[in-house]
């Protein structure tokens, strides 16, 4: 009995510590019904060009969005180069991985029956996409529309994949992974929903991506930020124990309101590091403070998310936030 009871005493403390790294956020209430077709078998199960033409007619939306059938002349020859792709002893390798790192495919799905119920909470007209899965041999990794989501798993194996895309830069690759894959999808479906500054100053453009991430994460409470925001665990510790000294750079170089766009993408793009700040400075870390700005606008103001979403005067925003850094 002693030994049960501890036992349960453990599972209590792993779910407490569970929910505490959740963010608070309004009870889900409105449910979507949300599944994810997987056609990857289907395709690769084909035995002939003709089989590759059905599975096309089958999934009009996937010939068409993530297949690009419309810049062929006609199915038969994209069938072909599937057929003949699929089919080539190395692609079953790619195959295989693919379906292995996504044989627990429902808890994808729901996290994004999650993510979509609150959206719809917060939006009532938000559409529920259909979704589905395939396996391209790295010719397409997603395609995102408000209608339709297609997952090209292949890209998404992880570590472990025997073979890599070629065309993904290898710190971006680092998080092509199933853990980071809803957040990613839901970050394409947040962006629909932000209204951009009325400046064209790189503090406004930080605000406008500062306002996606946070959507994001009320809509994936339990999803860790350096997963939302693509860092790696080290990462997230080493800007949140410099966050004086990166902010420190945005004042002392007076960059908050340049408009200069080569400036902008310094610290707004994809890169491996922002080394005007640091060699250990990840790429995007403007992104990342606009969103540290909007958590404290949000924090300090009685406004609702939706008015976060509508709202175009981002620099208000950074004057109301009361933003002061300080290092963990």
């Amino acid at each position: 009995m002693r030994a049960l009871g501890l036992m349960i005493l453990i599972v209590l403390l792993i779910e407490s510590c569970g929910q505490e790294n959740c963010r608070e956020v309004a009870p889900l209430k409105t449910s979507v019904d949300l599944e994810i077709v997987r056609t990857e078998q289907e395709l690769f199960d084909s035995e002939s060009v003709n089989d590759v033409i059905s599975y096309l007619e089958k999934y009009p939306q996937l010939a068409y969005y993530f297949w690009h059938n419309h810049q062929y002349p006609s199915d038969t020859i994209l069938a072909g180069r599937i057929f003949s792709q699929i089919k080539h002893p190395s692609v079953d390798t790619v195959y295989q991985e693919s379906v292995q790192a996504f044989e627990k495919m429902n808890e994808v799905e729901e996290e994004l029956e999650e993510a979509f119920g609150r959206l719809k909470q917060l939006y009532p007209n938000a559409k529920t996409p259909e979704v589905y899965s395939a396996v391209s041999v790295f010719y397409n990794d997603l395609f995102i529309s408000d209608s339709l989501i297609v997952l090209g798993l292949d890209h998404f194996i992880g570590d472990n994949a025997t073979y890599d895309p070629q065309d993904i830069a290898a710190y971006i690759l680092k998080r092509y992974d199933r853990a980071h894959l809803p957040s990613i999808v839901m970050q394409f479906i947040c962006g629909h929903y932000v209204r951009a500054g009325n400046k064209q100053t790189l503090l406004s453009d930080m605000i406008d991506f500062g306002k996606t991430y946070y959507l994001n994460s009320r809509l994936l409470p339990c999803t860790p930020d350096s997963i939302l925001i693509g860092y790696s665990p080290q990462q997230m510790a080493d800007i949140r124990s410099n966050r004086e000294v990166i902010w420190a750079n945005f004042i002392e170089n007076q960059l908050l309101y340049d408009t200069d766009h080569f400036i902008k993408k310094k610290f707004l793009s994809e890169r491996p590091n922002v080394y005007e700040i640091g060699e250990k400075c990840p790429g995007r870390i403007g992104a990342w403070i606009g969103w540290e700005i909007v958590e404290s606008y949000m924090a300090n103001n009685d406004v609702t998310i939706i008015e976060l979403m509508d709202d175009t005067d981002h620099h208000k925003i950074f004057e109301l936030s009361g933003y002061k850094p300080r290092d963990e």
